[in-house]
């Protein structure tokens, strides 16, 4: 892969994305606590979420991951305060595809922020001629994720039958897929 380490990524005047940093710690960390219950409704970690230094530990792993290329996590910045989390939560280096993950504040949602940094980061990662496909899977039952997904370009691919297992519950999960014309 071609260095990005420690690459900011420009999404307009108002939304930047920056590697995952501890600075952004406490800002994130109430971000999660306020948001826990929607974030529980589609996402397994929110509960092993306990403390501000949760989140510092899990920023930290995410920038050793993002300087070696094994995944790359961004803070997203809405007019320079954190408001949530976009990753390539696994990258697949053989095939050049990459998994990617989300989540906002729900009071940064419903304005585009997660539809522009999602374009601008998979523009960034194509353009550059790091990945080809992009991968979003999320719950049959999240019709935000879904539109995310859909708004982004994405086509949908398919649904895996009980593929997650969330609060005692198996989900169906859509796949939605994007291919590079860069590649």
């Amino acid at each position: 892969m071609t260095n990005t380490n420690q690459q900011s990524i420009f999404v307009n005047e108002h939304i930047h994305l920056v590697p995952s940093d501890r600075q952004y710690s406490t800002k994130l960390y109430n971000i999660i606590d306020v948001n826990r219950d929607s974030f529980s409704q589609f996402m397994a970690w929110p509960k092993f979420v306990n403390n501000e230094a949760d989140t510092s530990n899990f920023l930290d792993n995410c920038s050793v991951e993002h300087q070696k290329d094994i995944t790359k996590t961004y803070v997203i910045l809405l007019n320079n305060n954190p408001v949530g989390l976009l990753s390539f939560n696994r990258i697949d280096k053989n095939n050049k595809t990459a998994y990617i993950g989300y989540w906002l504040n729900s009071q940064a949602q419903g304005k585009g922020v997660m539809t522009q940094a999602i374009q601008a980061l998979t523009h960034y990662y194509a353009s550059q001629k790091i990945i080809k496909r992009f991968v979003i899977k999320c719950s049959v039952d999240n019709p935000k994720s879904n539109a995310v997904a859909k708004r982004c370009g994405f086509s949908y691919e398919g649904t895996l039958k009980q593929a997650e297992y969330l609060n005692g519950i198996y989900h169906d999960q859509n796949i939605y897929g994007l291919i590079s014309t860069y590649i």
